[in-house]
């Protein structure tokens, strides 16, 4: 389950996100099963769940607006070579390219 750049696991180089409202993750959870009781620490470990599909599904979909379009976008670490980064637009079809492999590398 490829979760983070340069191949470790855990959390990702990309800027920190900011978390998603425990608020809205009780009310996605309890959409399919409203009298569900549901813990605050299942809140918080979904939230942070959710997170990380948000960022993988960012960073897949901008590789794959980056081999749409050829630009270089992702610079290694320690990179002494200054490559420029360039803005590449995410699309939906993007998403919707890596969606069905994403789904099946988190379930």
């Amino acid at each position: 389950m490829p979760l983070a750049n340069n191949g470790q696991r855990g959390r990702t180089n990309i800027t920190s996100p900011t978390t998603i409202p425990s608020a809205l993750t009780r009310q996605c959870l309890q959409l399919h099963h409203p009298n569900q009781r549901i813990s605050n620490d299942a809140i918080e470990l979904t939230s942070e769940f959710l997170k990380m599909f948000v960022v993988e599904a960012r960073r897949r979909a901008a590789i794959e607006a980056e081999c749409e379009t050829g630009v270089e976008m992702i610079e290694e670490e320690g990179d002494t070579n200054n490559k420029t980064k360039e803005a590449v637009e995410i699309r939906a079809d993007h998403i919707a390219k890596i969606a069905a492999e994403l789904l099946l590398d988190l379930s």
